[in-house]
């Protein structure tokens, strides 16, 4: 009963979404997109490590915003810089680095959402994840510069998932 609630809780957003892209504003279409967010929280999340903790969710929705916030900039940042490369007004030194994942709890969630916010900066992706030795290769288009970055981007991205997730 516990994580039907919660189910229910983490599908209430779907509902939302599912307004602004039907583009139908009327309790009929939100309670469409919480069925359907259910649906997909149901066959999406498993059930042995979900934990909600509602006294926290005020704090993990800002710091969820904040991070957000940062991402768009560093995207932003990013794009710029990939321009500048590609313009041929920075140089273009590619490489592939190996970054340790650096979280001790091991949480699955927070080295795919690491995963993914290294994946949607212009100029590095994730091409491989070695779950055994906790490690992530990085293609990056200037290999030198973000050898400098990585770990450190890699820690503060560490500590917003920690805040967001709970781990």
């Amino acid at each position: 009963m516990k994580n039907i609630i919660s189910y229910l809780i983490l599908a209430l957003p779907f509902g939302v979404v599912w307004v602004m892209l039907t583009n139908q504003v009327s309790i009929e279409s939100y309670l469409i997109g919480v069925v359907m967010g259910f649906i997909v929280v149901l066959l999406a999340v498993r059930s042995d490590s979900i934990t909600l903790d509602v006294t926290k969710l005020p704090q993990r929705a800002f710091t969820f915003l904040v991070y957000s916030i940062y991402m768009l900039w560093l995207v932003a940042i990013a794009g710029w810089d990939v321009t500048l490369r590609v313009l041929g007004l920075r140089p273009i030194r590619p490489g592939i680095i190996a970054l340790e994942i650096g979280d001790e709890t091991q949480n699955e969630y927070i080295s795919g959402a690491s995963a993914h916010s290294i994946t949607i900066t212009p100029g590095e992706m994730v091409v491989e994840y070695d779950r055994d030795c906790r490690v992530m290769y990085v293609h990056c288009i200037d290999a030198e510069q973000s050898q400098k970055t990585l770990q450190a981007s890699q820690a503060q991205r560490l500590s917003f998932f920690r805040r967001i997730i709970g781990s």
